[in-house]
């Protein structure tokens, strides 16, 4: 195989999912615009036209498949008609077959469906070193390609009048947990004004749950916006960008260590510097003191954000170009040159450190 010209991606849910949006569509967008890579991108659902799209693409990559082309299966992990459909499309058409999995979904949902795609296609495309470990077992031609963020070229330059802490992401599970062990009893222990940005709330038990938290912390201004409209990167960029610093926490448990630090990534991607937990994939991205640091408890948290509070412009507009300069190790072109190795089947061994 010469250069990947085409990709069939046979996608996972749809557009609300983030690894839909962050390791699909807007990647496949760049390939085409800066690389002129084409390709189609299919979402299952019973809406006509997605399955027309489906329909139209299944038959060209199996009966008449693209040259140079690549076939990606991103997560599906289930044994009802469009899992079972792709799993004869890999069988007939094996070679340069990708499945793109970026959550340990695995090990909590039933894993044989998840491992069967796994042992079919020619490659996985793990979006961490913790996924690439476990899948080494069933398939050992691993490419790691972490997932990317776009970039708007929205760019932090300055902290906010009242100082702001951000967090974005689904507020539920073990992400819920993390915030409430680690990073809500250290804001509690503020004695200045300041405001909290809590992205991603959907259960109104929940509003009510942050809201009481604080209640009796009346120097905290509390914003929780709702209703948010996941697929306006602009929108969703244009907040994050309001944050003087964003938390990136993770508990140290299989599935968290798994994930590909996505959080750390967005809010580097425009200038904000990160306090995050000292586990994979957060060690990826964050340089303690260069453009955030690492903690561990909530005395860390509460330290560093009072550090970043007091902290003098000018030092704070270094963390910031520091935060910046860091989209070179995740965003599209990293991801563009991580996945042509596909073309080589280029293993790239996991290492945990």
């Amino acid at each position: 195989m010469k250069e990947i010209t085409f990709i069939y991606w046979f996608a996972f849910y749809n557009e609300d999912s983030p690894s839909v949006r962050y390791r699909a569509k807007y990647p496949l967008q760049f390939f085409r615009e800066q690389y002129n890579v084409e390709s189609s991108l299919i979402i299952p659902g019973y809406h006509p036209k997605r399955m027309f799209i489906f329909i139209k693409n299944y038959i060209s990559a199996l009966l008449f498949r693209k040259k140079d082309s690549v076939i990606v299966i991103q997560k599906v992990h289930s044994n009802y008609i469009y899992a079972n459909l792709l799993k004869l499309l890999i069988t007939v058409r094996k070679k340069y077959t990708v499945y793109d999995i970026d959550d340990a979904d695995y090990l909590y949902l039933p894993p044989k469906p998840f491992y069967s795609f796994v042992k079919k296609c020619s490659c996985i495309a793990a979006g961490s070193r913790a996924i690439a470990e476990h899948l080494s077992k069933f398939n050992d031609n691993i490419i790691i390609t972490t997932s990317p963020t776009t970039d708007l070229n929205i760019i932090k330059t300055i902290k906010s009048s009242v100082f702001t802490i951000g967090w974005i992401g689904g507020f539920g599970g073990d992400h819920k947990n993390s915030l409430i062990q680690l990073v809500f009893p250290a804001i509690k222990m503020l004695n200045f004004h300041c405001k909290l940005i809590i992205m991603g709330v959907k259960k109104p038990e929940d509003e009510r749950f942050i809201l009481d938290y604080f209640n009796s912390n009346k120097h905290i201004e509390v914003e929780i916006p709702l209703k948010l409209d996941w697929k306006n990167e602009v929108q969703l960029q244009q907040k994050i960008v309001s944050f003087d610093i964003g938390i990136a926490t993770l508990l140290d448990n299989e599935v968290q260590r798994s994930k590909s630090g996505i959080k750390a990534k967005q809010y580097l991607n425009n200038g904000v510097p990160v306090l995050g937990t000292n586990l994979p994939e957060n060690d990826w991205v964050i340089k303690d003191g260069y453009n955030g640091y690492f903690c561990d408890s909530p005395i860390d948290f509460k330290k560093r954000i009072i550090e970043f509070f007091k902290m003098e412009e000018k030092i704070y507009k270094r963390f910031s170009k520091n935060a910046r300069k860091s989209i070179n190790e995740f965003n599209h072109n990293k991801y563009y040159s991580d996945f042509m190795k596909i073309k080589t089947h280029h293993t790239i061994k996991p290492k945990l450190h």
